[in-house]
């Protein structure tokens, strides 16, 4: 991975509860950056500002440099966890980008016509669980009228927060609204507090697990029919991306299928991924 370039910042103040230098702003650009591969612009710094104040709030803490002291001594190793929670971006929604649901489902069926018996899916960044859920659906779904094969789902994240909502599979009226018609009575049971949970038919399915993608040794020592990895490579410089994907290529099978977002666009990658539809690429190893 290339060294991050340095970063000039526009010379503008602001009035803040915390003194936010421009120093502090690249300390914490390097350190995310070597924690989590996110590379931050200029533009973040007001973002980075309101989601860190809370935390020098509840350490009370008198500055944004004392902080970034304290993350980089012996004793903040436990306030780091914290720290990269709160710069991570979890948006997600069922059935996000939905073109990707019918192709993993027709994906699922012809490797199960062709006498697989397990069926194994990644979501490379679960965020707070309605993807792996989404999958989970599509899965079942595939196979209405006939036995389907062994399914198992890996969910994995950076943010430890958003991987206990995963787990528990609990979310409000309004997030179980995107779900398509029928859905929700038939995949999540409605509780006492008005939220809805995942019915374990669905939990059962997926394994939660904390994962950084950036790290050199993943845990991981299965191939995948697909991985789910969309919205997050958008956050990483090229060099970065491309570590990712070489290490993706080995565990995925034979013609297994990569699913991106709609922003991210891998040509770099042709060796190793060829793209088969809109943001939808097929693991092509090297002949």
């Amino acid at each position: 991975m290339n060294k991050l370039p340095p970063l000039v910042l526009p010379k503008v103040e602001f009035n803040r509860e915390f003194n936010f230098s421009d120093a502090d702003f690249e300390r914490i650009r390097k350190l995310i950056y070597k924690e989590a591969g996110i590379s931050l612009n200029p533009s973040k710094k007001d973002m980075v500002y309101g989601r860190l104040v809370r935390r020098i709030r509840e350490l009370k803490l008198a500055t944004f440099a004392a902080y970034v002291d304290f993350l980089e001594s012996v004793a903040g190793k436990r306030e780091f966890e914290q720290f990269v929670n709160a710069l991570t971006t979890n948006l997600t929604f069922f059935f996000r980008e939905e073109h990707h649901f019918p192709i993993l489902a027709d994906q699922l069926k012809q490797r199960a016509a062709a006498g697989a018996s397990e069926l194994s899916i990644w979501c490379a960044a679960s965020s707070t669980g309605e993807e792996p859920y989404s999958l989970a659906i599509t899965a079942l779904e595939a196979f209405p009228h006939t036995s389907k094969p062994a399914i198992s789902i890996m969910a994995t994240d950076l943010d430890t927060s958003v991987l206990e909502t995963g787990r528990k599979g609990i979310y409000p009226e309004d997030k179980i609204a995107r779900l398509p018609p029928g859905h929700a009575h038939k995949y999540f049971d409605k509780l006492s507090d008005g939220t809805y949970q995942a019915k374990a038919v669905l939990r059962n399915m997926i394994t939660f697990q904390r994962l950084n993608l950036i790290e050199n040794n993943w845990a991981l020592r299965k191939q995948f029919d697909a991985i789910f990895c969309r919205n997050v490579m958008i956050y990483f410089d090229r060099d970065t991306q491309f570590a990712v994907l070489k290490k993706f290529a080995p565990l995925l099978k034979p013609d297994g299928l990569l699913f991106v977002g709609h922003s991210e666009n891998f040509y770099f990658a042709s060796d190793y991924f060829q793209l088969r539809g809109k943001t939808v690429y097929q693991h092509a190893p090297k002949k």
